[in-house]
């Protein structure tokens, strides 16, 4: 039998910005220490978040992948961590599941889950491939969402009785709605006044996230609403085509790019609307987040989204459907009441039914779940 407190290895690519990762820091601070000790482990570079929790006395670790295929420098190293730390469940994320397998077996680990955020479009055969075969040395699938689930179900042909769905939570202390004049105040650091109408969205400049479709789209809502902007937080590979792409629309004046940021929770707020136009998404934690800061939420229909977003506190639209997100956008910006009812609804229904402390407790029930197994089996 175990004689120490249960000990749970995160292992990711990297902690920089993004929902992934903010949702395997909020794991690590919000898990109970009582019950649990948690471990990080990037097997590429660490990031904000990683400095934020080395400052927090966790135990961390990065391993600088090597290019290729396969590490086996990183691997044995990965397995010496997790026999001198006396590892005892693996928490792998996106991109580790391999090296997650391999390691955690031949370490002799109570147990291994590994949770899925979201699929590229198209999705790469390789990564199909590795998290399939994989999938025969983990213990639990999670998903992020239903849609997700069946996909990994579906199309990477992970086995049914190994799929669990655990949605995303939010903290809704720190992502709080603001008052008029605190929203002013955060508005007027990025030259905004408050005449402005200020359609927002927080995410990778990658080209999943599909912001070429909300470009395209903004010289006909600026036609008909000319005070309205477009805010775009984060950073990507796509930022410099976007950049260009707005210039060649004759937008750039009403397109601000904030670059990436650690304070999220400082710029939703400064949003009338939240758009999200992703060609995929599992349970989007910009979305949760929108919500949580009471704005009304425009998303594509894809993934997650209709798990989060309904008629109560904003609009679904088909992907890439042009005519409907862009009425969809107006509408809401010329009328304040409607707005503010389903900002208010937003609110409200991630309260409900998206808090971290649902979410991380289904993580520990699930933690427990495996070593109760394990010890079983001894």
């Amino acid at each position: 039998m175990r004689s120490h407190k249960p000990r749970i290895l995160f292992l990711v690519l990297e902690m920089d910005l993004g929902g992934l990762q903010r949702i395997v820091y909020q794991l690590i601070n919000g898990i109970d220490k009582e019950r649990f000790i948690p471990y990080l482990c990037c097997l590429d570079r660490g990031g904000i978040f990683y400095e934020q929790l080395a400052l927090h006395s966790i135990k961390t670790y990065i391993l600088e992948r090597k290019p290729g295929p396969f590490d086996i420098r990183l691997f044995i190293k990965l397995c010496q961590i997790l026999s001198k730390e006396r590892i005892d469940v693996i928490h792998s994320q996106n991109g580790c599941t391999l090296y997650a397998a391999l390691a955690g077996r031949l370490a002799g680990v109570s147990g291994i889950v590994h949770t899925d955020h979201g699929r590229l479009v198209p999705d790469k055969r390789s990564a199909i491939w590795e998290d399939r075969i994989s999938s025969y040395m983990i213990d639990h699938f999670i998903g992020v969402s239903d849609n997700l689930s069946d996909y990994l179900s579906s199309a990477v042909k992970i086995n049914r009785k190994k799929l669990i769905t655990i949605i995303n939570g939010v903290d809704t202390s720190r992502f709080v709605p603001v008052d008029p004049e605190r929203k002013q105040a955060l508005r007027s650091t990025i030259g905004l006044t408050e005449a402005d109408k200020v359609i927002g969205t927080v995410c990778r400049l990658d080209p999943i996230k599909n912001l070429d479709f909300l470009l395209k789209c903004f010289p006909a809502i600026v036609s008909l609403v000319p005070n309205a902007m477009i805010v775009i937080a984060g950073d990507g590979p796509n930022r410099d085509h976007l950049i260009k792409h707005a210039e060649t629309l004759g937008i750039s004046s009403r397109v601000i790019f904030l670059g990436r940021s650690s304070n999220v929770e400082n710029i939703m707020p400064m949003f009338d609307i939240y758009a999200c136009t992703s060609l995929s998404e599992g349970t989007s934690m910009t979305i949760l987040e929108a919500m949580s800061c009471g704005l009304p939420v425009i998303a594509s229909d894809v993934g997650g989204n209709s798990r989060l977003v309904d008629s109560s506190n904003g609009y679904l639209f088909p992907l890439n459907d042009e005519a409907l997100f862009t009425n969809n956008i107006i509408a809401l910006l010329n009328d304040k009441a409607v707005l503010n009812e389903l900002g208010s609804q937003s609110r409200i229904k991630v309260q409900k039914e998206f808090s971290i402390d649902q979410m991380i407790e289904s993580y520990q029930r699930l933690y427990e779940s495996v070593i109760s197994r394990d010890n079983g089996k001894q």
